[in-house]
């Protein structure tokens, strides 16, 4: 076989490889049912990211670590 042929191949391979291992990490890491997902409220009032509702709940969470 050309050496072009067998570069393909390996490329191939390599990329399936790649891929394959990703399936198989990517759900270990989602979040399962019942498990508690920790938000770190520092930018809470100040970035887009966060809902109405988690905010409200950032600020719970702050008033109750004061008192």
């Amino acid at each position: 076989m050309p050496h072009t042929v067998k570069r393909t191949i390996l490329i191939t391979i390599a990329i399936g490889i790649y891929v394959a291992v990703m399936f198989l990490i990517f759900p270990m890491m989602m979040p399962k049912k019942g498990d508690v997902i920790r938000i770190d409220c520092t930018w809470s009032e100040i970035s887009p990211d966060f809902s109405n509702e988690m905010r409200e709940a950032c600020r719970k969470a702050r008033i109750g670590k004061l008192t």
